[in-house]
């Protein structure tokens, strides 16, 4: 699993390789347009699937291609954590590897807002 941090050493992204599968959750400021909600941050959570497939008709080169299985935005983290485990399950059999997913997915949220955190940061 990764977590992708930004400059501020808060995680942008986390990503997480299950088999053929990619899992990428990430925080996103709120656009301005978005006006149905007053969070800071949207999330977006993509499942992609690794394939392989000739790459054109009349030769024998093999290429790996991204299949989009899922995708959602979520313009709130609660939100996004209700929904969560069961999407994962789909995809991910071992109930040990949602949770560890899911407790990286927390620190998206809760990192930039401890106090602690930001108090040793010097934030």
């Amino acid at each position: 699993m990764i977590k992708g941090k930004d400059k501020k050493n808060s995680p942008d992204y986390v990503k997480a390789f299950h088999n053929d599968y990619v899992i990428t959750i990430g925080r996103h400021p709120r656009f301005s347009w978005v006006t149905h909600t007053d969070k800071d941050y949207m999330y977006f959570l993509y499942i992609t699937r690794t394939e392989k497939n000739f790459v054109g008709k009349n030769t024998a080169h093999v290429g790996k291609f991204n299949v989009l299985c899922h995708q959602q935005t979520f313009y709130d983290y609660h939100r996004l954590m209700l929904v969560i485990e069961p999407i994962l399950s789909e995809y991910i059999l071992e109930s040990e590897k949602i949770f560890k997913i899911c407790m990286l997915v927390q620190e998206l949220e809760y990192q930039s807002e401890d106090p602690l955190h930001q108090e040793a940061s010097g934030e």
